[in-house]
């Protein structure tokens, strides 16, 4: 793999570690360009499309808050020129309504002059964590 994939799974596997211990002193900032933009599958609660850093933040902070016991399990990450896709499990239980989940994901990040500009979830069973969710 060139050193151009290399460093764009650097800055993915970062952002997953802010994820997990929250946006301590900006740390998303590091990582994501001020036009980045989330796409939400529509069928989840949070659903849509969110652009532009502060508002990307907000959004993951919400969509975390509303799960307890949370847990990301990454199988594989592969690379080719600005783009980095994830394969990964995420489990949790939904915070107000105690439903466990536990569903397969594929994330698409596009990576330009270091920082995310996209990130595009596929949810395989996107029903089961809106499930949670309600």
């Amino acid at each position: 793999m060139a050193k151009r994939e290399d460093d764009n799974i650097d800055i993915v596997k970062k952002f997953y570690e802010y994820l997990e211990k929250g946006d301590r002193d900006g740390a998303y900032d590091n990582i994501l360009a001020k036009d980045c933009v989330l796409y939400e599958a529509g069928v989840l609660p949070y659903g849509g499309v969110y652009r532009g850093r502060s508002l990307m933040k907000e959004t993951l902070a919400e969509v975390m808050a509303g799960f307890d016991e949370f847990e990301c399990e990454i199988s594989n990450y592969l690379a080719g020129g600005d783009e980095v896709v994830v394969h990964m499990n995420i489990s949790g239980v939904g915070r107000q309504s105690r439903k466990p989940f536990s569903v397969p994901l594929l994330e698409l990040w596009r990576i330009c002059d270091g920082r995310v500009i996209e990130l595009r979830p596929f949810v395989f069973d996107a029903a089961a964590i809106a499930d949670a969710l309600a």
